[in-house]
């Protein structure tokens, strides 16, 4: 079985999406991103449906190559891979995927935007992780000692990484939400040179299937509230940065 397929198909994944309040708000805001002349929606990477089911569109479909978390979907849903798109260019006024470029291997990533180019939406509304630190949520795997993201994240964006991918569309425009406080980089080094990774204890390795390491009880406890500490100093500065980024994009 895809390593990855059987991550995503964990119900436990899942569970910090339901009831989250923060996960909802952040649905909402990319729902009232809509424009209103859009009659026909394809939700890529749709998970458990947070933002499908919100959509008050004449047609919405959600789409996702995990199972599990499309039980939840109440709208239209199909189980199928953004690298192989099973539907004909035109068919829809607008497409959606939030937070699924990130999560996908280079191969994959690379045919994905292709398919998304070729389905030739008038919209693409998009939202990634902006310039994320992927080495502060990694793992080790107590199996092949692999290191690798928890939450299985491959690429970072910067502001003008859409102007690549999508040179048929033209900026309608670009956000920035979800500001939180940057990580130290020199703290998330020193915890790896120290052994000391996260524990997450749905993290699966994409390698093997193994699960990670657990990290000594006291240096986890020292270097976290080194951490905690940073984070309080930056707070008090309202040194922040913003997490996600958000592009509507219009076909030329």
């Amino acid at each position: 079985m895809d390593l990855e397929l059987k991550y995503y198909n964990q119900q436990e994944v899942w569970h910090n999406y339901y009831e989250n309040a923060n996960e909802i708000a952040r649905a909402k805001e990319i729902v009232s991103y809509l424009p209103d002349e859009v009659k026909s929606i394809l939700d890529i990477g749709c998970g458990n449906g947070i933002i499908t089911n919100m959509i008050d569109k004449e047609f919405v479909l959600g789409m996702d190559f995990a199972s599990v978390p499309l039980k939840n979907v109440k709208k239209n849903a199909i189980c199928a891979s953004i690298n192989s798109l099973p539907f004909r260019e035109n068919k829809f006024d607008l497409i959606i995927t939030t937070e699924v470029l990130e999560h996908l291997s280079d191969q994959i990533y690379t045919k994905a935007v292709q398919e998304i180019n070729r389905l030739k939406a008038k919209y693409l509304l998009i939202t990634v992780p902006f310039e994320e630190n992927l080495e502060v949520n990694q793992c080790k795997c107590s199996s092949c000692e692999f290191i690798f993201n928890t939450v299985h994240h491959y690429r970072k964006f910067d502001e003008q990484w859409y102007a690549k991918e999508f040179p048929d569309y033209e900026i309608q425009f670009v956000k920035y939400t979800t500001n939180k406080v940057p990580p130290n980089p020199r703290i998330v080094q020193l915890k790896h040179h120290c052994g000391v990774y996260s524990g997450y204890k749905n993290a699966s390795c994409p390698k093997c299937g193994g699960r990670p390491i657990s990290s000594q009880t006291f240096l986890r406890h020292i270097l976290g509230g080194l951490n905690l500490l940073d984070n309080k100093l930056k707070s008090l500065l309202r040194i922040q940065k913003p997490y996600h980024q958000v592009v509507l994009l219009v076909r030329k």
